[in-house]
């Protein structure tokens, strides 16, 4: 039997990232969350995200941390990517770093349970050192 997925509505501001591609979709992810920590001074006080984009029908997977505009992510040596504002439902995951294995079914259960926007980037949002928000961005009603 599944455990009890709960989750909530969020209304979010756009927000401009600073990215490293993940070379492939899962097996890239640690090296693009490696080269993307490697370039940063410091973690302390960085607002940290993991993006999953369909494209080309397949997924594409960044690593990346907020940006106050392209300027900063210029000097980080990065791209950057635009998530978009409005409204998403989300799961908080606590003590994320001991139940990694439940990230991709609680994104599976809030894909299958709630009307995505089409073409929307699913997020992790890493909002403290052991509480990861998952979210999914919601189709316009």
């Amino acid at each position: 039997m599944e455990p009890e997925i709960t989750s909530s509505f969020v209304e979010r501001q756009p927000v401009l990232l600073a990215v490293v591609r993940a070379a492939s979709f899962p097996q890239g992810i640690g090296a693009a969350w490696e080269t993307l920590e490697g370039g940063l001074a410091s973690l302390k006080g960085r607002k940290m995200y993991g993006v999953t984009i369909p494209e080309a029908g397949s997924l594409v997977y960044y690593a990346g941390t907020e940006v106050a505009d392209e300027a900063e992510a210029e000097g980080l040596g990065r791209s950057t990517l635009r998530l978009d504002g409005g409204r998403y439902v989300r799961v908080k995951l606590e003590n994320w770093p001991d139940h990694t294995d439940q990230i991709g079914p609680i994104f599976d259960h809030l894909i299958s349970n709630f009307e995505m926007r089409p073409g929307g980037a699913t997020l992790e949002y890493y909002y403290r050192d052991n509480e990861l928000h998952l979210l999914v961005p919601l189709a316009d009603v």
